[in-house]
Order: C-alpha cells, then structure tokens, then sequence
C-alpha cells in the first residue's frame, strides 16, 4: 500500500535534503503523524505537563491530596472543580490551530496522510479542519464530552463556554439533568480507547513516513508507536529536544522516563520548534502558499 519503503539516497544517513527531495517527487503516501504537546504551545495552549508551566504553584489552592490527583479519573469522580479551575487557567480565551496544525491538513488534501496519532487533548486538529477518521486521540480530546449521569453528549463549542463561564455553573459545566458534563478525555487510572488499539496495527504497518512532532517520547504506550513501523521507513523527529528527554511532569511523577532511540540511518533529528520547521519543509518543497491558504476554524 505504501509502495517501496527505503529511502531514494544511496547508502548514508537521511538529510533533510533527502526528505525534502522525496516530499517533492512524491515518494510517500501513507504519512503517519505522531504529535504531542509542542505543537499546541504557539496556539497559547501550556504545556501543563511540563514543569515550567507553573502546575504546582497553581494546584495548590486546590488543597489537593497530591497534586497529580487533579488528572485522576477516581478524583475527578469526587470533585471536578480543581480539574475544570485548571483548564480555564492554562487554555487561551479563543481556540485556534497553529501552523502546524494546517501542517496535518495539508497532508490529508495532499492524499498522502495515512494518519495522526496524539496525546493532545485541545481538539485544534478538527479545528483545522480533519475529521474523526482522520485523527486517533490517546488521551481522548475536548472534541466530545457527555454528562457522567445520562450519558448525553455535547461538542467542544458549548464546553469552552461553559469552562469559562463559573458563574453559571459553581465552575463544574453541568448538564440538563444536573448531572457533570466531562470531556471525553482520559484521566490517569483510565483506559485508552480501544480504537487506539485497534487502529495502530494496521497504520504502523501501511506507514511509508513517520513524522513525530512536539512530544518528548516519554509517557507509554505512546511512545511505543515509534518502534511499530517497517525498519526500512524513515522516521523524523521534529521538536526542541532531542527524544527521550525527562521534561515531562507526567512521566517525571509516574517514572515513565524512557530510552528512545533515534540514531538508525533511517532517522532524523530535526531540532527547532514546530511551526518553524514545518514551514521550512514547506517552502523547500514548494507547499507553503497551500499551506497559507489551509482555513481554519477558532472558537
């Protein structure tokens, strides 16, 4: 499905000269994105994972039990308040995908993206304009929540308002039947969706690129993901720091450090943020007035 799988160099490690001369011959067709928190940070979206954020100075008027409590499920379930005080202090006042998000949809009116694969939650990439089919959420996404007691379901428009409306609502989104409207995101002691599971097999398997953006590679079993596709496929890591790195508050407080390997001569490290790099691939390529021209939504 992918065609043939190694690269068009001869001998050597990839250069993003190779990956910029086998964009523009159209080499790939099945790009597989793997996409973490980096990609959100130019949307004035924290990364609230990461200890710069900030997290525990703003945790602790919360008198939390410890502050990791405010991402667990079974916590959640006794009080939502200091998760839901949490959001409306760290996301922005209005949503909007970055240039690396127009990135993704570039690719997918291109028809050569097989699949985006994130650990975000902020549901820009709808924003920008790909669908469900598209995007495979680890950790779910604000794209959907439903009331914990009816079940009933509401869209991401009406949920930012809520957020920012405490007034309303004693600062917990509330449903008809009273009842608390989560998002459909996944809380530390819950489980990933199952279409997590039953999507990799396959898209791992057909990937012909993989792109990994914004995610440091430390939290499982996401980043297992990496390690999925054929060893023939070129993989490029794209991100301030090199992968692996323990700048992550989750992985620090849940010891889910670990040792990446990106040094195969089918890899490459391309260090920076996202949006400048992925605008750089674009000009080089001869993609960015496509890219510019990609609309999006904000809400």
């Amino acid at each position: 499905m992918g065609g043939k799988l190694s690269s068009s160099r001869v001998g050597g490690k990839l250069t993003q000269e190779d990956l910029i001369t086998d964009l523009k011959v159209g080499k790939y067709k099945n790009i597989v994105i793997m996409c973490g928190a980096g990609i959100s940070t130019s949307a004035g979206i924290p990364d609230f994972r990461s200890p710069s954020a900030g997290l525990y100075f703003k945790l602790q008027k919360y008198n939390l039990p410890y502050p990791e409590a405010v991402f667990e499920g079974s916590y959640f379930k006794r009080n939502p308040l200091p998760f839901f005080s949490l959001c409306r202090e760290l996301y922005p006042a209005t949503l909007e995908p970055t240039l690396t998000h127009k990135f993704f949809t570039l690719l997918k009116q291109k028809n050569i993206l097989r699949r985006v694969y994130t650990q975000n939650i902020d549901a820009l990439e709808f924003l920008a304009g790909l669908t469900d089919e598209d995007v495979i959420e680890a950790h779910g996404s604000f794209q959907r929540s439903y009331c914990i007691e009816c079940g009933k379901t509401y869209n991401l428009e009406w949920l930012k308002h809520e957020i920012f409306h405490p007034e309303k609502n004693e600062g917990v989104p509330k449903c008809e039947c009273g009842g608390v409207v989560r998002p459909d995101v996944v809380l530390f002691g819950e489980s990933l969706p199952e279409r997590f599971f039953e999507s990799y097999p396959k898209d791992f398997k057909a990937c012909d690129l993989l792109i990994v953006l914004g995610t440091s590679l430390t939290v499982s079993p996401f980043n297992t993901l990496v390690g999925k596709v054929q060893s023939s496929v070129p993989r490029i890591y794209i991100n301030k720091t090199r992968p692996g790195s323990a700048d992550s508050l989750v992985g620090w407080l849940l010891s889910m450090t670990s040792n990446i390997d990106f040094s195969n001569d089918n890899d490459l490290f391309w260090q920076g943020t996202c949006d400048d790099i992925v605008k750089e691939i674009c000009e080089k390529v001869g993609w960015l007035e496509d890219l510019n021209n990609i609309e999006v939504q904000s809400i």
